[in-house]
């Protein structure tokens, strides 16, 4: 989508994304990935820079606009090689099958200009010239962050076929109810880990009056029904993560993209020993997708003890954070004496 969209769709206020104790106005990210294509091992760098600029007329309108943007591919005849540059506009993609078939150096990339409010990435047609960049955009198209609302999850608005559920889980009545009639194995599968938190729960049935709305009722072997405002903000928060990881798993090794799926607390308002049978079925290769969760919960953290590789901390540096790694034999040296969780407490973890 167009950077303002986008920047609307992280906060209310976009004209804070570039808070006050930044001392420039552009914002520099970086994501990189190993992905696989037809057996090829592939690692993708992708950088953009984006500006913010003030108006003189309305000082509160500030449009976002693209500096630079360049994805880059290493792998197979790829090394470090250029798939995709934008600066300011002025673009050249590279036409990866001229590039494999030894094209004179530089007549392989297509030069063209392309308006700055929104990434070339973004732009990019889903040709057969550039499959590899295409499956680094399909990469990030799968990634979702969720930071569930028991409030909201709540809500009896729906959307036909509505199959990913948004981040606040506003459509988790309207995504079970596709489940329920599209995967009935899956919905099988969420109605018996739900029972960990709710052990009468017997199956899920819906009522949709119309095709704007739909009501989840939780049943008993009694035929007992059970509204989702009679239900525990746990149980639903507990529902929703279940519903994300067994959706979000990829089982064909082909050309599908494994999805990055960031939760936040996903502890708020569950026992946290009712989460580790759901942890425990994540295939920590991340073959089957990653996830990421944020706590300061130390019973949660304890939850990850056996995956150290795993464990990131993220700091407060003023005007941005730091993530960094703790020293994996230090930390096994003092998990002799401390749980991971008092490790954190303690500040312990380096």
């Amino acid at each position: 989508m167009p950077l303002d969209d986008a920047a609307k769709q992280c906060t209310a206020e976009p004209w804070n994304l570039l808070n006050v104790y930044r001392p420039e106005d552009v914002l520099e990210m970086e994501a990189s990935a190993n992905l696989t294509s037809q057996g090829e091992s592939l690692q993708f760098t992708y950088t953009v820079r984006v500006a913010c600029r003030k108006s003189s007329a309305r000082p509160i309108s500030r449009p976002f606009t693209i500096v630079s943007e360049r994805l880059k591919l290493t792998g197979g005849r790829f090394q470090d090689t250029v798939l995709l540059e934008n600066l300011e506009g002025k673009v050249k993609l590279l036409h990866e099958k001229a590039f494999l078939a030894g094209y004179v150096s530089g007549t392989e990339f297509v030069a063209a200009t392309a308006p700055t409010e929104s990434t070339m990435l973004f732009r990019l047609y889903d040709l057969e010239t550039n499959p590899r960049a295409n499956l680094f955009k399909r990469y990030l198209d799968s990634w979702g962050y969720y930071s569930l609302d028991a409030g909201q999850m709540r809500s009896n608005v729906a959307t036909p076929m509505d199959r990913g559920m948004d981040a606040f889980g506003s459509n988790l009545c309207s995504v079970l109810y596709t489940l329920h009639n599209e995967r009935p194995r899956d919905e099988r599968k969420l109605v018996e880990a739900a029972k960990l938190i709710e052990p009468r729960l017997d199956l899920i049935s819906f009522q949709s009056p119309d095709r704007d709305h739909v009501y989840m009722f939780f049943e008993d072997k009694d035929g007992h029904r059970f509204g989702v405002q009679n239900v525990s903000d746990g149980t639903l928060r507990f529902l929703a993560i279940c519903f994300l990881i067994i959706s979000n798993r990829t089982d064909e090794p082909s050309e599908a993209v494994s999805p990055l799926i960031m939760i936040e607390e996903p502890e708020n308002g569950i026992f946290v020993e009712h989460l580790k049978p759901l942890i425990e079925k994540i295939d920590p290769s991340g073959r089957q997708g990653q996830f990421l969760f944020t706590s300061h919960n130390p019973y949660f953290i304890d939850l990850f003890d056996g995956t150290l590789d795993g464990l990131h901390m993220v700091r407060s540096l003023g005007s941005y954070s730091s993530v960094s790694k703790p020293d994996g034999a230090q930390l096994t040296q003092r998990l002799g004496k401390f749980s991971l969780g008092e490790l954190h407490f303690r500040g312990l973890l380096g």
